[in-house]
């Protein structure tokens, strides 16, 4: 699986909106130039954003600043179709000099750069996911409207309410549709392809095409991180999903997710979500 570069073509209006409903999320992991916001109003899985992995469930919210990489990835045990609204716009738009007015939502789409998901149950939430629907049915320039509107309540809305999720943007402006993936790319993707093996840093040099004496720095540059801190976040949010969507005993879940001992999952679970693996199990309930 490769992070392609996804081509966003609408020649004719300031924004795309789509509706999709599927069996399941699977794309490969992605970006494109545009801005992003996306609804996920049934399913649940693993969202990748940028550097972050993390669990989602219906209601997660998202604004995605511009080449910044994403997925949403399906549960395998979901059943029942999985549906989101999606709005895509380019970030021209807050750049015009006809529209000066819009300049001053520049600085939420600078915080968008690595990812804003909207706290679930605020009042910010409610605000832009009851936008988005009069968005998605709406006439071209009702929906131009709506999304400045929904736009504002964002950059209006408490620093409390917008978490950042990637630790790093991510971007490469200058990259064109058809650009090849990033060797970074292509370790995260191998990665997460492979959480349930032994991985080694060195396996990853070789995707990336780099010696393994120079790929620690190439890793931590790119992502902010290192290779063993990345590996462990991605293995305790699949963890994370297992427990909250299975009945499996944690030993075998901590073994599917690619930890070597209980005691080491414990450690590296508790140390990201502030509690250990029962714990956690028994407050997602």
């Amino acid at each position: 699986m490769q992070a392609s570069k996804e081509h966003v073509h609408h020649p004719h209006a300031t924004l795309r909106c789509l509706r999709l409903e599927l069996p399941a999320f699977k794309a490969p992991r992605h970006r494109h130039h545009h801005l992003e916001l996306t609804w996920v109003e049934r399913g649940e899985g693993l969202r990748q954003v940028g550097d972050h992995t993390a669990p989602f469930e219906a209601g997660d919210l998202v604004l995605l600043g511009p080449d910044l990489p994403h997925t949403w990835l399906t549960h395998p045990g979901w059943r029942g179709k999985a549906l989101a609204t999606v709005v895509q716009f380019d970030p021209a738009l807050f750049e015009r000099p006809a529209l000066p007015e819009l300049a001053a939502l520049q600085p939420l789409v600078h915080r968008a750069q690595r990812g804003l998901q909207v706290r679930p149950g605020s009042a910010c939430h409610a605000l832009v996911t009851q936008a988005l629907t009069h968005v998605r049915s709406g006439a071209p320039l009702d929906q131009l409207a709506g999304l400045i509107h929904l736009l504002a309540r964002l950059n209006e809305a408490p620093a409390a309410d917008l978490q950042p999720l990637s630790t790093a943007s991510l971007a490469t402006p200058a990259s064109s549709a058809h650009s090849p993936p990033r060797r970074i790319d292509k370790v995260v993707d191998w990665l997460h392809a492979h959480l349930a093996e032994p991985l080694r840093a060195e396996d990853a040099a070789r995707i990336a095409h780099i010696s393994p004496a120079a790929f620690s720095r190439f890793f931590k540059r790119e992502l902010g991180k290192t290779f063993t801190d990345y590996l462990n976040d991605a293995r305790c949010s699949a963890a994370a999903m297992a427990l909250r969507q299975t009945t499996q005993p944690v030993a075998r879940i901590a073994q599917d997710c690619g930890f070597a001992t209980a005691s080491h999952f414990n450690v590296q679970f508790k140390r990201r979500y502030g509690v250990g693996a029962r714990g956690y199990r028994e407050r997602e309930k």
